[in-house]
């Protein structure tokens, strides 16, 4: 019995053109694909292998981002610095 080596999705998840059908699909991220499937072969940079995901880590989620403001609040008033 042969093994056949088998991918996972990268995150993000994107769209992606099938190259049978041409149609726009998303990877499922929780269904491992044989590695010679053409969806995979046709965007290796959107799959893994587990040995690669191993490697890379665990995912960090995003807990906090600054953003900053681009416009002033009511009343607050913003002025460029010259320098002389």
């Amino acid at each position: 019995m042969s093994e056949h080596k088998l991918v996972r999705v990268k995150p993000p998840v994107c769209a992606i053109r099938h190259p049978e059908h041409g149609e726009l699909v998303v990877p499922n991220p929780s269904q491992a694909y044989a590695a010679d499937d053409p969806l995979v072969l046709a965007h290796p940079w959107q799959f893994e292998t587990d040995a690669e995901r191993e490697a890379r880590g665990p995912e960090r989620p995003v807990t906090e981002v600054v953003i900053e403001q681009g416009t002033a609040r009511p009343g607050e008033r913003r002025g460029t610095r010259r320098t002389k």
